[in-house]
């Protein structure tokens, strides 16, 4: 099994959605990412849900990345690439990336649907370790300067995350019910 996963354009797709065809769009984000922005058609299933099965129980469609092209996006296509790979060593083969995510569709120019405003998950990440940063050298120079140490530790984090692509500060945060698809009833209507 090649471990390339075929790439389609924003434009090639949305060609297909105006031909009047259906294509199975899966976007793995957050809730709260989804609500900010996403392309029309869109299912929404984060990437920890995403299992073959869940195409026959949530989508009615059991053919989906067998005899049916899997269609799949995220922001700027690292989560959907990774969640690819997953589905193709579960055995789903007939998968597709959209190139560049749903940022990719915005940057061509087609039309996002939107369900009020949301904060990107990366950027609740960046919002809170900037607000642990600033509590440990106010904590630092107000209670002990032990609490200049616990910095380093955001820090081995961050690159953790660089390197690895896994950042746990991510996965707690598309924890927390903002995040959380099962407060979002408009997913059906995309």
């Amino acid at each position: 099994m090649s471990s390339v996963v075929p790439i389609v354009t924003p434009e090639q797709l949305h060609a297909e959605q105006l031909a009047g065809k259906s294509p199975a769009l899966v976007d793995v984000r957050t809730a709260a990412e989804y609500r900010a922005g996403h392309i029309p058609g869109a299912q929404l299933i984060p990437a920890e849900e995403l299992a073959p099965a869940i195409f026959e129980n949530r989508l009615g469609r059991p053919a989906l990345g067998r005899d049916e092209i899997l269609y799949i996006t995220c922001h700027a296509g690292q989560r959907a690439a990774r969640v690819a790979e997953r589905l193709r060593h579960s055995g789903l083969t007939n998968i597709a990336l959209v190139d560049g995510g749903t940022q990719g569709w915005n940057q061509a120019g087609l039309p996002l649907r939107r369900h009020g405003n949301a904060i990107s998950l990366e950027r609740q990440v960046q919002i809170a370790i900037g607000s642990l940063l600033i509590l440990k050298v106010v904590l630092g120079y107000g209670v002990h300067e032990l609490f200049f140490a616990a910095a380093a530790f955001i820090g081995a984090g961050l690159i953790f995350a660089g390197v690895t692509r896994w950042c746990g500060m991510a996965q707690l945060i598309a924890r927390l019910p903002w995040n959380r698809s099962d407060k979002l009833p408009e997913q059906a209507h995309a």
